[in-house]
């Protein structure tokens, strides 16, 4: 076996999730070594949608752009059907008058991976040990240790790092190591999943965009329109034995119902059965190992949040891991992980199971129900999109890294586009970068102002003088929420909000102080 190799963070699992994790651990300048059993990225996107947070963390490692060239588009509509093709309730963001600065995307997901592989060769750099099966692995020492086999040698090979990350997916090697609890929840059905190319460029133009889900009991239908021709199509079925037994005749026959277009034109890349499940280990850590992505939660398809639960775990876990290998804060700083995470995605994956047993009740009062609810948001597109909104909305942190003071304290933040001092139009992200950041609607100091900015390299942003808020949507956040200063994490959450932004930041320097932050180095 050959002697070991040496790492900041050792990630196993090439997906999404671990590349993304490798990109944000990589640009703090860590060393990091990422593992997967395939060399090729998989050819069908397995997910197809982003939604305004992802975006927001996909734009920070500027990638959007890039993306949205040619590999995304905007996800607008979502339309429900009957078992008839009747149309029940159809919500479209773009009319509802609702502000956002990042849209949720439609996207192709094979293109997007190579672009996060592409920079694996930015900056140190990721090392990329593809074709490797990890054999074991191991996070009770003072490192976190992994074996892998070189699939096309079958070379033994060593590596050693600070921490571990299983970003393995739903048969996660990691997680089976760790060895937690089970925690269902309440969702566990099998379906049909296929993935068509549409050749028909015509027809292909003339399809509606976004996604449509078919109410039926027992059998919902989900069709998803993405890019580069690609479709998603997804059938209930009524047992495991059913979706084994299902063919390819079963198969062209279904796609008929949904897709006018001659059978030649449609390419099946794509075709198998497959439980859709919903649950958790109730533990995402055992010493220096730790779980993300598909490996730490797997929910039903309704909400398309799969992958960006594992989107905000990595934005989450490389904070955390960067402040921990940088000496600034204790080991113990990493539990705060799942605290947030945890509980975070299980409201996600319980409001996804809730619309997904909605769409497929066979109860007749829970149907009546159900239509009467379509009634209501076919009278209003802003009804129908805060009724669907709702339903699977990101609650906020309650533990872990926040202040508690405040009805702010653990939610998202989501600022307009607002205007620099120099009159010149950005996101606040692009003045923020990747720091703790106090805004406020007027002068801030104090001893704890100081040392956010001198100890903790965070920055201070003024309405009006830092940041133009042209349009007041910002003042009125501030007023609506009954505050003059909010105190942002880096990755975009509220730490706390208030009037007194000196004692704000005191409460956060007394939090990490509790980590042995400004008693190590």
């Amino acid at each position: 076996m050959e002697s070991s190799k040496k790492y900041d963070v050792l990630i196993v699992g090439c997906g999404p999730s671990g590349a993304i994790l490798a990109n944000l651990l990589n640009a703090k300048g860590h060393k990091v070594a990422i593992f997967d059993r395939d060399v090729d990225i998989f050819h069908a996107p397995r997910a197809m949608m982003m939604d305004m947070e992802s975006c927001r963390i996909v734009n920070r490692m500027g990638l959007y752009q890039r993306l949205m060239k040619e590999d995304a588009v905007p996800f607008h509509c979502h339309r429900f059907v009957s078992a008839k093709h009747k149309l029940l309730m159809e919500v479209n963001i773009s009319g509802v008058g609702v502000e956002h600065d990042y849209e949720p995307v439609m996207f192709h997901q094979p293109a997007f991976e190579a672009m996060l592989r592409e920079d694996f060769k930015k900056g140190p750099g990721v090392e990329a040990f593809l074709g490797y099966e990890v054999l074991s692995i191991d996070g009770e020492g003072a490192e976190a240790t992994l074996i892998a086999r070189n699939l096309e040698t079958g070379e033994e090979v060593s590596f050693s790092g600070q921490y571990l990350v299983g970003a393995d997916g739903g048969a996660s090697t990691c997680r089976k190591y760790i060895n937690a609890n089970r925690v269902d929840l309440n969702y566990s059905r099998d379906w049909i999943v296929m993935d068509l190319i549409i050749h028909d460029r015509e027809w292909w133009n003339n399809f509606r965009e976004g996604s449509a889900f078919t109410c039926e009991p027992n059998a919902a239908v989900v069709v998803v329109k993405g890019v580069h021709g690609h479709i998603r199509m997804d059938f209930e079925q009524p047992s495991a034995e059913a979706a084994l037994a299902f063919t390819e005749e079963d198969a062209h026959r279904l796609i008929a119902e949904y897709i006018d277009v001659d059978s030649k034109h449609i390419e099946i890349i794509r075709r198998q059965p497959y439980k859709f499940y919903a649950g958790m280990p109730d533990q995402w850590r055992k010493g220096r190992v730790f779980l993300a992505g598909d490996a730490a939660h797997q929910t039903s398809p309704f909400a398309g949040q799969g992958l960006n639960m594992g989107i905000r775990d990595a934005a989450n876990l490389s904070i955390k891991l960067d402040m921990v290998l940088k000496g600034m804060v204790s080991d113990a700083f990493l539990d705060t992980y799942q605290e947030e995470r945890w509980e975070n995605c299980a409201h996600m994956i319980n409001g996804a199971t809730k619309r997904g047993l909605m769409l497929s009740t066979s109860s007749k009062r829970e149907i009546l129900a159900r239509n009467l609810s379509f009634l209501i948001g076919r009278v209003s597109s802003k009804l129908a999109y805060f009724m669907t909104e709702n339903m699977s909305n990101m609650a906020p942190y309650k533990d872990g890294l926040i202040g508690k003071s405040h009805p702010l304290s653990g939610a998202r933040f989501f600022p307009p586009t607002l205007r620099n001092s120099h009159g010149d139009k950005l996101v606040i992200d692009e003045l923020i970068g990747d720091r703790f950041a106090i805004i406020s609607r007027g002068p801030v100091q104090g001893q704890g102002v100081e040392w956010l900015q001198t100890e903790l390299g965070g920055i201070c942003l003024t309405i009006g003088s830092d940041i133009e808020d042209s349009r007041g949507v910002l003042t009125k956040y501030f007023q609506s929420h009954n505050a003059d200063v909010i105190l942002l994490r880096p990755d975009f959450y509220v730490f706390d909000a208030g009037q007194g932004a000196n004692e704000i930041c005191l409460s956060l320097r007394s939090q990490l102080s509790k980590y042995g932050f400004g008693s190590r180095g």
